[in-house]
């Protein structure tokens, strides 16, 4: 028996990365998984196919830009016309920062990640929370980055969109408790992904953390498991960091 036998979750942003990992974690639990991803259609059927070996009929494939309404709520719809229900939301969907400096902003870079990463959680929420209250409970949970919190390297447009989500997680949490339906958010700091893999400054950043190594994607699936999981009902409106100590 699974943590998260007969629920079915959303995880947008899961071809590759973190969402990758915590829709392989939550599979592993027993989820059915709905796989959201824009244009990384191979990467989410690969994904899909490591699902599927150990837990047939486990996973959906729901392509669909999360900063556009009419594509998420087409997401949604498929997933419940699926699966019959949504319990669990992870809002993971993101783009890299690159570095940028306030005046390499351009009006595009700017509108691009805020639509993506902050506006994106908004519309996902929107639209699954009507089946989390129908069903009288939910789990949704964001990933942000400790960006969010200090304002980070990464550049005002990502450290803005992510601290917005943060800001968001906890706007939702005190609405949607009452309802039974529990809102939090994980902030990571330098992770094992495709955007540290390209960082030039990793062996820099490395000296840096305290535990002395990166984090890996399978350590923020786990935290994501606990909260999606009965165990973590008690918990809500909070932002955990995932840092090894960096600050």
């Amino acid at each position: 028996m699974g943590s998260l036998d007969g629920k079915v979750a959303l995880v947008t942003g899961s071809s590759r990365g973190i969402g990758r990992a915590v829709a392989l974690r939550f599979a592993g639990e027993g989820a059915r998984v709905v796989l959201n991803c824009r244009r990384s259609l191979e990467a989410a059927r690969e994904v899909a196919d490591r699902i599927e070996v150990s837990h047939p009929g486990a996973s959906l494939i729901a392509q669909g830009d999360v900063s556009s309404r009419e594509q998420v709520e087409g997401v949604v719809d498929a997933a419940v016309r699926t699966f019959g229900r949504l319990d669990i939301l992870v809002c993971n969907a993101g783009i890299a920062g690159r570095g940028l400096r306030l005046l390499e902003i351009r009006d595009d870079d700017w509108r691009t990640m805020i639509e993506t990463t902050l506006t994106g959680a908004f519309f996902c929420a929107r639209a699954v929370v009507p089946h989390m209250l129908k069903a009288g409970r939910g789990r949704i949970i964001t990933i942000s980055s400790t960006s969010g919190i200090t304002g980070g390297t990464s550049g005002a447009h990502y450290a803005a969109a992510k601290g917005g989500l943060i800001s968001l997680t906890k706007a939702l949490s005190a609405e949607l408790a009452p309802r039974g339906i529990t809102v939090n958010s994980i902030a990571p700091s330098k992770i094992e992904t495709e955007m540290l893999r390209d960082a030039p400054e990793k062996e820099q950043l490395l000296r840096k953390i305290p535990v002395g190594r990166f984090g890996t994607p399978q350590e923020i699936a786990a935290l994501a498991l606990f909260l999606a999981s009965e165990d973590a009902g008690y918990i809500t409106g909070e932002t955990i960091v995932a840092s090894g100590g960096y600050r």
